[in-house]
């Protein structure tokens, strides 16, 4: 059997892929990802709290800008999706993500639940400063922006949370698209199908070295 490690806002995702398979799976909050040493740290934890009964460690999350790198595998190999961030677990491939550019901001239902979110900054701006002072600070903060992009990766009502960012869009002047989400990936690390192209496998003893 494998254990999980997974970030929390893969939470609807990781559930449509589990299937039967009842594998223990250990939460790491979305909020440990604000500092890369914080989120390296929790996570090696995590890992090194797995005890021997367990075949190998599935990491589901991306490189994280490097948060990962340095993660070093104890008693089971640690499987990792050769992906940047947690995006591309939604699009199906890095190649995807790199299609769509720089000018969307992505959303998923595990982030609009997560701690922290550009929504919940914003309505923090539109408190401290006021609604004009607020909203004109955030669309400095994302003026690289031109969409907030809803990936609908079936794993919940794609449309709805359309609707949900659509007054926060509004008021910052940007486009709200709902486009195809694809969790391959996902399915395919669960499933045990790591093909080295898509799969970092880090050997007990050894380290996650992104490439």
């Amino acid at each position: 059997m494998n254990y999980i490690i997974a970030c929390e806002t893969l939470k609807p995702e990781l559930s449509a892929v589990m299937g039967d398979r009842d594998y223990p799976i250990a939460w790491i909050p979305s909020g440990k990802h604000s500092k890369t040493e914080v989120l390296r740290q929790c996570i090696q934890e995590a890992v090194d709290a797995v005890s021997e009964e367990y075949s190998a460690v599935l990491l589901v999350f991306g490189f994280c800008g490097n948060s990962l790198a340095g993660v070093t595998a104890r008693r089971q190999p640690l499987i990792l999706p050769r992906v940047a961030d947690c995006i591309p677990l939604f699009l199906g491939s890095q190649a995807e993500r790199d299609s769509y550019g720089a000018g969307y901001y992505f959303f998923t239902e595990g982030y609009m639940r997560s701690e922290s979110t550009v929504i919940s900054e914003f309505s923090r701006c539109v408190e401290k400063y006021g609604a004009e002072e607020g909203t004109d600070l955030m669309k400095e903060m994302l003026k690289h922006y031109a969409d907030f992009a809803v990936i609908d990766t079936g794993a919940f009502d794609g449309n709805a949370l359309a609707q949900e960012i659509r007054p926060f869009a509004d008021a910052l002047n940007l486009r709200v698209s709902v486009i195809p989400g694809n969790i391959r990936l996902l399915r395919k690390l669960i499933a045990g199908d790591w093909n080295e192209d898509e799969f970092l496998i880090a050997p007990p003893g050894g380290a996650i070295i992104p490439r």
